[in-house]
């Protein structure tokens, strides 16, 4: 489970989060919607425990899988060795596991190539796979098909889809059809504040919804 409860941070005198409630079931997808500078990164990193709240509390089920939009990797390393590190900092047993993470984002092929010399696509990959290492009761993902191309955003969203079996996943996102397609619930948050959480199911106008909401600010 992932859950905010009343999230307030401040940076001096700009709140960059006021008040921000909502919760992700295991077994759920729940999209994090809203424009640049909206809170949203400030708010996954107070669930991540990075920071902390000036008001408020979150609770997440450990361990998590985290992938930052700008994912960053030991630049040097192979990305399998770069996969091992991580997996006995994370205290994951990498028997067996490095391949799964590998095929599971699919870059079984690029195991012993330096992270340095892989394209922006195949880095975000490798920050997938070793989100997916020991299999977490909760992901938070941040802008996890950034920089793919088109067929591996659809092999991206295919894992991310089979997350929700065992997990509870925040997915935080620009690209609507991919929150439609993707998400059970989605939380829109603007200048800080959730301003509307509903399902991609009952809205099929999520794009117009959106855009009127980051407009305007206000539910309507």
């Amino acid at each position: 489970m992932i859950e905010a409860r009343g999230l307030t941070k401040r940076f001096g005198g700009r709140v960059a989060i006021d008040d921000v409630s909502f919760h992700v079931a295991a077994g759920e997808i729940v999209g994090f919607l809203g424009p640049n500078g909206a809170g949203k990164t400030t708010t996954m990193r107070v669930l991540l425990g990075t920071l902390s709240p000036d008001a408020g509390s979150a609770s997440v089920d450990r361990p998590v899988g985290y992938l930052p939009e700008n994912f960053a990797a030991y630049e040097v390393l192979s990305t399998r060795s770069y996969l091992e590190l991580m997996a006995r900092l994370k205290g994951v047993d990498s028997d067996g596991e490095i391949e799964r993470v590998m095929s599971a984002a699919g870059i079984a092929d690029l195991g012993r190539r330096p992270v340095e010399r892989l394209s922006k696509g195949q880095k975000q990959r490798v920050g997938l796979a070793q989100a997916l290492l020991g299999s977490p009761r909760a992901y938070v993902l941040d802008e996890p098909t950034i920089g793919l191309d088109p067929q591996q955003i659809v092999e991206t969203r295919r894992v991310i889809a089979g997350l929700r079996e065992d997990a509870a996943v925040l997915l935080s996102t620009h690209i609507l059809s991919e929150a439609a397609e993707l998400c059970d619930r989605v939380v829109v948050i603007v200048r800080g504040k959730v301003v509307a959480e509903e399902r991609p199911s009952s809205a099929p106008d999520l794009e117009e919804r959106f855009l009127r909401l980051v407009g305007s600010s206000e539910l309507t």
